[in-house]
């Protein structure tokens, strides 16, 4: 996936320990995987719609310049599914999960950061109408996304408890 990319690494003996134990039971994480991924794009779903990070926080509100620009007034989503609100998807493998966007600035939208013209003067910003502005650089608040939160941990946790029963104990 192109885009942003969050990575998780279990470190812990326990999570392990039942990873492990969900392969004996069913020989491949691959099913709760799957199921830990439509949660998350649940999750991620929940956010956009809520303009919330994974504590519960609210977004950075838009700048008076995009809000005057802007074609609808909801934080990081454009009209149509083409933007990065519809971009986010995940990949199920039997031992690895992905979640993340194909879009280029998927990055700056989560990390936040500030761009800068590369070889010129200026950037140059779309206005309604077909006018533009120019303008040294902008700075891009974080709004994340993608990540964790502690009802996702629970989630997965449940998810991961189910997955661990050998069959007939289901």
């Amino acid at each position: 996936m192109a885009g942003i990319e969050l990575n998780t690494e279990i470190r812990d003996q326990v999570t392990s320990d039942v990873l492990d134990q969900i392969v004996r039971n069913m020989g491949s994480l691959r099913p709760a995987l799957l199921e830990i991924g439509e949660h998350l794009q649940g999750s991620v779903e929940e956010r956009f719609r809520t303009e919330t990070d994974p504590e519960g926080n609210p977004w950075e509100p838009l700048s008076e310049f995009t809000k005057a620009n802007k074609r609808n007034d909801q934080i990081l989503t454009e009209s149509g599914g083409s933007g990065l609100r519809g971009s986010i998807h995940y990949q199920a493998g039997n031992h690895s999960l992905e979640q993340g966007t194909n879009k280029i600035y998927g990055a700056i939208h989560q990390l936040g950061g500030i761009i800068r013209a590369k070889r010129a003067p200026a950037l140059a910003i779309g206005r309604s109408g077909g006018a533009f502005a120019l303008v040294k650089q902008v700075e891009i608040p974080a709004r994340p996304y993608l990540g964790l939160s502690d009802d996702d941990r629970r989630a997965i946790d449940a998810i991961l408890t189910r997955h661990t029963l050998p069959e007939t104990a289901r």
